[in-house]
């Protein structure tokens, strides 16, 4: 009959080594989920606390705008009222164009500026 316990062809100091590594490995497995609890944690109160600032920072600007409202007052002409669908306007003022004949001439009263002022230089 075969003896019960360590299988055959093991020795102790295998089995001590096989100990070790299962505690070293339980020991790394525990504190990386505490230090992933620990984030979990973190995050979940940041949350909080953004969404405390967030609510306050819109309950004052609502206090804000009630006060702005109950001090402002228009200046200035009144907007117009918007027509629903109405086209939009007609421009009334015609492009002004140049004949061939104008702009040529204004281009060489340019260039003779410029040749004036270089040769000044």
């Amino acid at each position: 009959m075969a003896k019960r316990g360590r299988p055959r062809g093991t020795s102790k100091s295998t089995e001590h080594r096989i100990e070790a590594f299962a505690e070293d490995l339980g020991r790394l497995l525990g504190t990386a989920r505490a230090k992933a609890d620990s984030w979990l944690d973190q995050r979940q109160q940041i949350a909080k606390t953004l969404t405390d600032v967030r609510d306050t920072a819109s309950h004052l600007l609502s206090q804000l705008g009630e006060h702005t409202r109950a001090v402002a007052k228009r200046v200035g002409r009144p907007r117009k009222r918007a027509v629903e669908n109405s086209p939009a306007p007609i421009s009334r003022k015609k492009r002004r164009k140049m004949s061939a004949k104008a702009r040529a001439a204004i281009s060489a009263a340019q260039k003779a500026r410029w040749a004036k002022v270089k040769a000044a230089k």
